[in-house]
């Protein structure tokens, strides 16, 4: 992971981010080797399992996170979907509107308790931006009032994207310059067009044409990739765009597609 996030730093990406699942690198200790290894980048979640913690006890990691980077944390919050995850971590799975309501208390709180100038351990940002995903009503509303980065995890067409930008920005009202907008691209199919490990995974029984339909599958070559996130961005005022590192995505291509957005 270091190595990547020292590649990623070296042909220009911003920001290196951290899924937060069983099975996988723990989602905030692993922060602080990356930022460490590529000291340009910004580090952060997409997402945390909100459902995993409390809001007191996260705010002490976060903020001890933000501290020992320099200030680069971006702190990412979601419901959580993956049941059996729950069963293995002994953790009842709340009911979909219960896992909304405690992200938005996680939300609020760690943001009161890292704006506090008296807040031990301090971070070095008061506080870190708060970045919430999510593509269903009460998620939009709740990223519209308390996040500072609202992403759309969307497995859908671009025209429902649209929708759901339009639906967040109504909400947002006034808040709505303040916010910025972010997209991840679970599927970069430039490298190998046939995989779709990660749209398969994350929505299941979905035909393949469809998949490859969905505005989060990024097909090739490169520069018409990059026409795509241009007109993403053009469009429907996105500024933060993320991509999946999987197992058939070249260094070289991600290379080329940088260079191509610039």
């Amino acid at each position: 992971m270091k190595e990547e996030a020292r590649r990623a730093e070296q042909i220009g990406f911003d920001v290196v981010l951290l899924p937060d699942h069983l099975g996988m690198a723990a989602p905030l200790p692993t922060l602080i080797s990356i930022a460490e290894a590529a000291p340009s980048l910004r580090v952060g979640n997409m997402v945390i399992n909100a459902s995993f913690y409390r809001p007191a006890l996260l705010a002490r990691d976060l903020a001890s996170v933000d501290s020992a980077t320099g200030g680069r944390l971006e702190i990412g919050l979601g419901t959580g979907y993956v049941e059996e995850e729950f069963r293995a971590a002994g953790l009842p799975f709340p009911r979909a509107g219960a896992r909304v309501d405690l992200v938005i208390e996680h939300a609020v709180e760690i943001r009161r308790l890292l704006s506090s100038p008296d807040y031990v351990p301090a971070p070095a940002q008061t506080p870190p931006p708060i970045m919430i995903a999510g593509t269903g009503n009460r998620m939009l509303t709740a990223a519209a009032q308390h996040a500072d980065i609202a992403a759309f995890p969307v497995v859908a067409t671009r025209d429902h994207l649209a929708e759901r930008v339009t639906f967040f920005k109504d909400r947002a009202v006034d808040r709505s310059a303040d916010i910025e907008l972010a997209f991840n691209f679970f599927q970069i199919g430039i490298d190998d067009p046939d995989d779709l490990s990660v749209l398969r995974a994350i929505a299941p029984g979905i035909p393949d044409d469809e998949l490859r339909r969905s505005v989060s599958y990024l097909p090739g070559p490169a520069d018409e990739a990059a026409d795509r996130i241009r007109s993403l961005h053009e469009e429907l005022g996105i500024t933060y765009f993320t991509f999946a590192l999987t197992p058939t995505v070249k260094w070289e291509t991600l290379e080329k597609l940088l260079s191509a957005l610039r």
